[in-house]
């Protein structure tokens, strides 16, 4: 799938990156020079710019065996401490020194890990995480999200774009692949086929997709990325960074109309000169293993694939952090287990797939940290005690939440789904939240004091897409006792979850949302 020639080229450049590498640990490269350079390669210092992390990058978030043992050997060759699961399917491995990040590079492409073009301004795709493996779907998507993204890492050394193009490809039942709102994203049917999106993305001015094509066979969305990509890199803006993203392209151009006769001449242009057809056999993926069906495994964490007999297992810890014990456990049983795989979710999550009912018990009993209903699963970014640009600490406030209530000890199964960002540039998604958080600044009493924006009304389902407003700004530390008064009130109520009283008593959200101001 990846060709020789590929290979070379990904990893021809990386005495630049190991050069620019060593002069920044030794102070002799700026912090925002090596911001603008590392990326390409995965990397980016941290706060403080004494330590950097490693980014990872895997086929639509797939782990093959390999990879799983070649992570839990990295883990404990080099003390990995913080193991981060990201919204784009990557492992961000925080707190590392400029020797073990160019350590970590090397050995990861010795092992099929590809992390040149994994940050920066490059292209990137992610995908169902049950692809292949539904048992709703009525095509598995995966020989076509595999050709996206070897033929990404193909166009990045041709292809100049102003910034980072972030594209969807998902089954039609899984949104976190968020499709309808990517640069690019492609939406299954239920004709087998795929709606095109473009132009879309959350954070500043965010946007929903543009329909730019309906019905596309699946062996053609090859001409569309690379039609996309094209516009892109001619009419995207090369001058200002703030607006360098495809959501502000069509109103550069004249509008959305505009956009689209351009989109469709590109596209009419490269399928006359290109020949991107993809044969789905090229991309074969089998799983040939079968179990007993045993209904009594299934639970919040344990699903039945549509293969006879199998289950996958989700592990979501809090923010997307692992336990590094619990997953280096899981990992040493998973590698000898039959077929197992792993994948990375869009919201922070790793799944273990294709095991029986017994293996499956076993992966959750060993991973039982993981989230136990809907808000647990909340998503935050890594926040300000990491990440040079964030505002706030997105990681510690989502922690300090369910420490309050885990200590008040308050029932929290009718809470949404939280998504936190350290600042409004949305990484932790929270314009896409029922109630979502971004780090802020709040005057009390004439002094500046950590505080998070209370976004209200985001959805990421298809069909419902929308973008959440401001509902206020609450000092950090209130945060979680407002959360406690919330939970209290579903507690109480008949609703069966927060959006479905939300409906009737906005009125009153918004009061309590007020009363914590």
């Amino acid at each position: 799938m990846i060709t020789q020639e590929l290979k070379d080229r990904l990893i021809a450049d990386y005495p630049k990156f190991e050069d620019m590498t060593h002069k920044f640990y030794k102070k002799e490269l700026s912090i925002a020079d090596y911001k603008g350079q590392s990326g390409a390669y995965g990397s980016y210092a941290e706060r403080g710019a004494n330590t950097g992390m490693s980014r990872w990058r895997f086929n639509g978030g797939r782990m093959t065996r390999e990879h799983m043992q070649f992570l839990a050997d990295s883990i404990r060759k080099y003390n990995l401490q913080h193991v981060h699961f990201t919204t784009g399917q990557c492992l961000q491995m925080h707190g590392l020194d400029g020797d073990t990040i160019l350590s970590l590079y090397k050995e990861c492409y010795d092992h099929g890990i590809y992390n040149r073009g994994a940050g920066g301004d490059n292209p990137n795709v992610v995908a169902s995480i049950l692809r292949g493996i539904d048992p709703r779907e009525t095509l598995d998507i995966t020989p076509y999200a595999t050709a996206i993204s070897v033929f990404l890492m193909e166009q990045m050394f041709y292809i100049k774009i102003p910034r980072k193009f972030k594209m969807g490809i998902d089954n039609g039942f899984d949104s976190t692949p968020h499709s309808t709102f990517k640069d690019l994203g492609f939406n299954l049917t239920k004709h087998n086929t795929f709606d095109v999106y473009a132009c879309g993305g959350i954070g500043p001015n965010p946007r929903i997709g543009i329909p730019v094509a309906h019905d596309v066979a699946p062996e053609d969305v090859l001409y569309h990325v690379k039609a996309m990509l094209m516009v892109f890199a001619n009419h995207g803006n090369f001058k200002n960074r703030g607006k360098a993203r495809t959501r502000y392209m069509p109103a550069e151009m004249g509008g959305a109309e505009a956009f689209i006769k351009i989109y469709e001449e590109t596209l009419a242009m490269v399928k006359e000169v290109e020949h991107l057809t993809i044969n789905p056999a090229d991309y074969a993926y089998e799983i040939t293993k079968t179990g007993k069906r045993d209904d009594s495994v299934e639970n919040y964490r344990i699903h039945r694939q549509k293969q006879e007999g199998l289950y996958y297992v989700e592990y979501h810890p809090a923010g997307g952090d692992a336990n590094v014990e619990h997953l280096l456990a899981a990992l040493d049983y998973a590698v000898t287990l039959d077929q197992v795989e792993a994948r990375i979710a869009p919201d922070q999550a790793l799944f273990f797939i294709n095991l029986t009912a017994d293996e499956a018990r076993k992966i959750a009993e060993i991973t039982d940290d993981s989230a136990e209903n809907d808000f647990r699963r909340s998503v935050s970014c890594v926040g300000s005690t990491i990440c040079q640009i964030g505002m706030q600490d997105s990681n510690g406030l989502l922690k300090d939440i369910f420490a309050h209530l885990e200590k008040k000890g308050v029932d929290t199964r009718k809470l949404p789904r939280l998504h936190i960002s350290g600042c409004p540039h949305s990484c932790g998604t929270h314009q896409i939240g029922e109630i979502g958080f971004h780090g802020a600044v709040k005057l009390v009493d004439k002094k500046p004091m950590v505080a998070f924006i209370l976004v209200d009304g985001g959805s990421e389902h298809m069909g419902s897409e929308n973008f959440g407003k401001m509902a206020g700004n609450i000092v950090a530390t209130k945060i979680p006792e407002f959360l406690e008064s919330l939970a209290n009130i579903l507690n109480e109520s008949p609703e069966p979850d927060f959006g479905t009283w939300r409906m009737t008593h906005k009125a009153q959200y918004m009061e309590l949302i007020k009363a914590f101001e």
